[in-house]
């Protein structure tokens, strides 16, 4: 387990980093494929991961428009400062695209936590079971008002918006690096479970 939960730890790696020369160096699609790979290796052991690792190539797939063009409005925080100079006439399928991308990730974020999660129960470890718990929480906090209250902030000046977003954004780097170490102890913690007693797959 520990090779695919490597797979998984670099992949969300190459996601969470944003480095541009023209392009994106670190490569998003990349990043979600490794994230596939690695929760295929495993999806005997833990089901929900047969769901997650199609997420990942999703967002593989919508992801790679913003490879080559700087010029793409990404999801979340990003999203709220570059909309702003976006013609009118695009900014609905520009957010249709952004909203949706972000639910998605989300989506594979739940399902890495709740699959991890599932694992260290069964096998008695406690601690790995609080800390993906922890990751989604503080995940889910720092992502979901933002994904519903984005449209209308874009609409209104408000007072302070630089500082909750840097709040909220700061709460998200701590889920991130929450999930990586998560996927360093579920690598050095976790071992092959039987798969005659495989984890129900219920959301």
């Amino acid at each position: 387990m520990k090779a695919a939960f490597g797979n998984m730890f670099w992949g969300m790696l190459i996601v969470l980093l944003d480095i541009r020369i023209g392009f994106d160096l670190l490569i998003d699609p990349v990043g979600y494929l490794l994230v596939a790979y690695g929760m295929s290796r495993i999806d005997k052991a833990i089901p929900l991961f047969r769901v997650g690792k199609w997420i990942a190539v999703l967002l593989a797939a919508v992801s790679i428009p913003a490879v080559f063009d700087p010029g793409t409005v990404g999801g979340g925080f990003q999203a709220l400062f570059e909309s702003r100079t976006v013609e009118a006439g695009s900014w609905s399928d520009i957010w249709l695209t952004s909203l949706l991308g972000d639910f998605a990730l989300m989506l594979l974020i739940y399902l890495l936590c709740e699959g991890i999660c599932r694992l260290a129960k069964q096998q008695g470890e406690a601690g790995l079971d609080q800390q993906m718990q922890g990751a989604w929480w503080l995940y889910f906090v720092s992502s979901a008002p933002m994904m519903i209250l984005s449209p209308f902030l874009l609409n209104f000046d408000i007072p302070g918006l630089f500082a909750i977003l840097l709040g909220v954004g700061f709460v998200g780097l701590i889920a991130f690096v929450q999930l990586l170490h998560g996927f360093r102890r579920a690598g050095r913690d976790l071992d092959e479970a039987d798969p005659q007693h495989r984890l129900d797959i219920r959301i």
